[in-house]
């Protein structure tokens, strides 16, 4: 039972990680959104405009996308919490509780990079529809 720390501190640098990942694409959503919002403010377009559809298409795009980025960090840094409390449980030798905070630290950052994956897919369709417009022109 020695090496029973081995399996949350292999875990324990991968979140982070992650975490700084995740943070560096809500960076990049937050200037998206305020350039759209300075472009639609300076523009004063209205509902009727041709240009409107293709910014509501894109908030409708950034708003789901951020949505799966909250989600995301939230079960990083929840799993990130759970792999610490697994350490401590492994270190005052409470192995029941250790397995139960461990499984739930892997479950939570599964659901992290899956639900990663999932805003991944959405950020590239919205490239490629940007890209459609470009070969248009």
């Amino acid at each position: 039972m020695d090496n029973i720390y081995l399996l949350p501190a292999a875990l324990f640098p991968a979140i982070p990680l992650m975490m700084i990942s995740f943070g560096n694409r809500y960076t990049t959503l937050a200037t998206l959104i305020r350039k759209i919002h300075d472009d639609l403010m300076t523009r004063k377009l209205s509902k009727k405009d041709k240009e409107t559809n293709s910014y509501l298409k894109q908030i409708d795009v950034l708003r789901k996308r951020l949505t799966l980025n909250r989600a995301t960090s939230t079960l990083a840094a929840m799993a990130f919490i759970t792999n610490l409390v697994a350490i401590y449980f492994a270190y005052v030798e409470n192995f029941t509780s250790f397995g139960a905070m461990f499984t739930a630290s892997l479950v939570m950052f599964g659901l992290s990079l899956i639900l990663y994956i999932i805003e991944l897919q959405l950020a590239t369709k919205a490239l490629d529809t940007h890209l459609q417009d470009l070969a248009e022109l």
